[in-house]
C-alpha cells in the first residue's frame, strides 16, 4: 500500500477552462492538490485530455495527485437538476461505478477520507459513505424551494414543474434513505457536511442533528476591479448576463424599466445571452420603447468588457442557488440587483448590492422600479457598493473556499482540528 495518506475527491464534473459544475470541480482540486496528496475520480468523457494535461502539469510542479476516469453513460450536460430519470438512472449506476473503483483504491492506497463533490445536488450524495472512511460531503445543493409568489412569470407548463419540483423536493428530503445515511456519515469522526448555502446547511442540522458548515458552491477570482470613474450623466447603465429562458426573467425586468419615469433616456440596459425567450424578451423591450441592447452570446473577454462598462449588474432567477456571473460581478467591481433568495441572499449584502424582497410578484415589480428610478436620479449611491463590491469578491475567492475545504480535510488526515470562524447564520459554521 502506498504510505502517503491520500483525500479521494469524487468529481464527475471537473475539467480546466470550462465553466458550470466543471469549474466547481476544478477550481477546487487543482487547488487542494497544492495541500493535499488527492486521488482524483471523474468521468470519462471528452475533457479526459485536458484534465490529464493539467494533472500532469500540477505533478510537474510537485503536487502528489493521481486521476482516474470512471464510465459515464449520461448526457448530464443537458438533464442537470431535472426531474427527469434520464439524469438521475445513469447517475446513479456511474456513483456505484465510482464506489467499486474506490474499494480498489483502498486496498492500494491509504486513504483518509472521500469527498464527493460534484455534481452534488442532495438528491444524489453517492456511495463513497460506505467506503468506511471519513466522508466529506460538499457544498451540497438542490434543497431550495422557488416561491410561489414569483410562478407567475412562467408559463404554465413552467408553474407545473416547478409545483412539482417542490413536491419531490419536500418528499426526497424526508424520506430517501441514501440522504440520511449519508448525512449521518458526514458526522462520524473526520467527515464534515458542506452546504452551498447557509439555508441549506441549516435544514439538514433542523432535520438532522448533527453539525454543519456553510461554503459557496462557486467563488470568485482575484478582484480586478475597473477604472469607471465617478458615476455622473448619462443614462444609469444596466447589464444582464444570463441565459434568456423562462426561470431567468428578463421580462420581470423590463416591466419594472418601464414604470421609471422617462425611462429610455434614464437608463440604458444591455443584455449578454441567448435562449428560448431571447424574441419574446427583445419584443417587450421594443414595445415598452426600453433602451435595450441585445448582444446574444459573445466571447468571455467580450463579456469581461460589458461588465466593465457597466453600473449596476442585474440578475433575476426563480431557482438558482448561485450563479458564477454574481461572483465575477463582484470581482470587476460591479454592484449586484437580485432579489433576496436561495444563494444570493448569502452572497449579496448592503455592501455590494441592493436584495429586492420576495413577497408578490407586483411588490417585486414595483420595488425594482423604486430602485432603479431613485439610482438613475442619483448615480454616486454607487460608488460605495462598487467598492464594497471588491471587499466581498475576496470573502468568497476558490483560494478562500479551497482553504476552507482544507481544514476539513486536515482535520480528516488528523493534522489539526478545524479553526471555527464566526457563522454568518447561527446555525450554519463558516469555515
Amino acid at each position: 500500500m502506498n504510505p502517503t495518506r491520500h483525500v479521494l475527491v469524487s468529481a464527475h464534473q471537473c475539467a480546466p477552462g470550462m465553466g458550470s459544475e466543471h469549474a466547481v470541480g476544478w477550481h477546487l482540486v487543482s487547488r487542494l492538490a497544492r495541500r493535499h496528496a488527492l486521488l482524483l475520480v471523474t468521468a470519462d468523457n471528452e475533457y479526459r485530455p485536458a484534465v490529464e494535461r493539467e494533472v500532469r502539469a500540477l505533478r510537474e510542479a510537485g503536487c502528489t495527485i493521481e486521476v482516474f476516469f470512471v464510465r459515464d453513460d449520461g448526457a448530464f450536460e443537458s438533464k442537470r437538476n431535472t426531474l427527469n430519470v434520464g439524469f438521475y438512472i445513469p447517475y446513479i449506476l456511474y456513483q456505484r461505478r465510482v464506489l467499486r473503483l474506490a474499494l480498489e483504491l483502498n486496498d492500494r492506497y491509504d486513504i483518509a477520507a472521500a469527498h464527493h463533490v460534484t455534481i452534488n445536488g442532495f438528491r444524489e450524495p453517492g456511495f463513497l459513505w460506505r467506503l468506511g472512511v471519513p466522508f466529506i460531503w460538499g457544498p451540497v445543493g438542490g434543497l431550495h424551494y422557488s416561491p410561489p409568489a414569483l410562478f407567475g412569470v412562467l408559463p404554465p407548463g413552467g408553474r407545473w414543474m416547478q409545483r412539482a419540483r417542490s413536491a419531490l423536493t419536500w418528499m426526497q428530503f424526508r424520506f430517501s434513505p441514501r440522504v440520511r445515511l449519508a448525512y449521518r456519515a458526514t458526522q462520524r469522526a473526520g467527515g464534515a457536511f458542506v452546504g452551498a448555502t447557509p439555508d441549506i446547511a441549516e435544514r439538514f442540522q433542523r432535520r438532522f442533528g448533527g453539525t454543519v458548515h456553510w461554503i459557496p458552491e462557486t467563488g470568485s477570482h482575484p478582484p480586478v476591479p475597473a477604472a469607471r470613474g465617478p458615476s455622473v450623466g448619462g443614462p444609469l447603465r444596466l447589464l444582464w448576463v444570463s441565459r434568456l429562458i423562462d426561470s431567468k426573467p428578463l421580462g420581470l425586468l423590463l416591466e419594472a424599466i418601464a414604470r421609471v419615469p422617462d425611462h429610455a433616456g434614464r437608463i440604458a440596459l444591455t443584455v449578454v445571452g441567448d435562449g428560448g425567450a431571447r424574441d419574446r424578451y427583445e419584443d417587450t423591450a421594443r414595445r415598452l420603447g426600453i433602451a435595450a441592447r441585445f448582444l446574444g452570446s459573445i466571447p468571455h473577454e467580450a463579456t469581461t468588457r460589458q461588465f466593465d462598462a457597466a453600473e449596476l449588474f442585474v440578475l433575476l432567477s426563480v431557482q438558482d442557488l448561485t450563479t458564477t456571473v454574481v461572483f465575477e460581478s463582484l470581482a470587476r467591481g460591479l454592484p449586484v440587483l437580485c432579489m433576496d433568495l436561495h444563494g444570493y441572499a448569502a452572497i449579496v449584502d448592503d455592501s455590494c448590492g441592493i436584495k429586492i424582497p420576495v413577497r408578490t410578484l407586483e411588490q417585486v415589480r414595483g420595488d425594482l422600479a423604486a430602485r432603479l428610478d431613485a439610482l438613475a436620479r442619483d448615480k454616486a449611491r454607487l460608488r460605495p457598493l462598487a467598492d464594497g463590491a471588491v471587499r466581498r469578491a475576496a470573502r468568497f475567492s476558490w483560494d478562500r473556499n479551497a482553504d476552507r475545504i482544507s481544514e476539513l480535510y486536515d482535520r480528516a488526515v488528523g493534522r489539526r482540528p478545524v479553526v471555527e470562524a464566526a457563522p454568518e447564520r447561527a446555525a450554519a459554521r463558516v469555515l
